[in-house]
Order: structure tokens, then C-alpha cells, then sequence
């Protein structure tokens, strides 16, 4: 038998536990920004919701109450989980190795 005979050739690239890091860094990374422009989202409804109602052309009030409330209760909880991140970050850096 010859050296190289039997030696087939991936295409695919090897996966690196770097490589699987950072695909999970990524998709922490896209379901930040997707609530983060969920949030977003509720805050220009509830403000749109706001002119429409100082304007007079909203019929419902309730329906502008109930979106600057959805939209508040967002903006809080995603003020809270930034809040945990940094603490937890704040507490990694503490540990000594």
C-alpha cells in the first residue's frame, strides 16, 4: 500500500469548540436584538397609540392605556435582565483563577 492511497478529502471544514462558541454567541446574540426590537416595537405602537388619542381620532382610550402599559412592563423587564447580565458579569470578573 502507498502512502496516500486511502486518504479522502473533507470539504466541509472542521468544527472547533471556538466555532460552536460563537454560533451560540450568535444566536444569544440575535434573540437579544430580536426582543430588543420587540420592545422597541411596543414603544412606537404605544406612542403612535398617544397621538392618535391627543388628536382625537382614536376612538378607544383603553386600547392606548393598555399599549403604554405593555409597553412600560417591557421596557422594565428588559431594564431588569440587563440589570442581571451586568451583575453576573460584574461577578465573573471578581473570581479569582
Amino acid at each position: 500500500m502507498r502512502i496516500g492511497e486511502n486518504i479522502t478529502l473533507s470539504l466541509k471544514p472542521a468544527t472547533t469548540s471556538g466555532q460552536k462558541k460563537a454560533d451560540r454567541n450568535g444566536e444569544f446574540q440575535e434573540l437579544l436584538t430580536k426582543y430588543i426590537n420587540e420592545v422597541n416595537e411596543l414603544q412606537l405602537k404605544a406612542e403612535e397609540l398617544d397621538r392618535r388619542l391627543a388628536a382625537g381620532t382614536l376612538e378607544n382610550v383603553h386600547e392606548a392605556t393598555i399599549a403604554a402599559e405593555k409597553a412600560a412592563l417591557a421596557l422594565e423587564l428588559t431594564v431588569q435582565i440587563r440589570n442581571k447580565v451586568v451583575e453576573a458579569y460584574q461577578e465573573i470578573m471578581r473570581m479569582s483563577i
